[in-house]
């Protein structure tokens, strides 16, 4: 979903964009660009609509496991 959304920002690369979700609560997430996705010259503000995008999420999924008390 955080891909998804990051793909429709103007500038963002088609290719070579990895978005990392990782840990659980709360989870978060972490935008890379490989080699594929050439020049990225608006990295920051793609990187800080992801924080944006991530925050959003995470206040409706839980990731953590149902089957584990925490």
């Amino acid at each position: 979903m955080i891909h998804q959304d990051l793909s429709q920002i103007e500038g963002c690369p088609e290719r070579g964009v990895k978005v990392t979700v990782y840990g659980l609560n709360p989870w978060n997430s972490m935008l890379t660009f490989g080699v594929d996705a050439g020049s990225v010259p608006n990295k920051t503000d793609l990187r800080s609509f992801c924080d944006i995008i991530t925050e959003r999420l995470r206040r409706l999924y839980d990731v953590r496991d149902p089957h584990v008390e925490g």
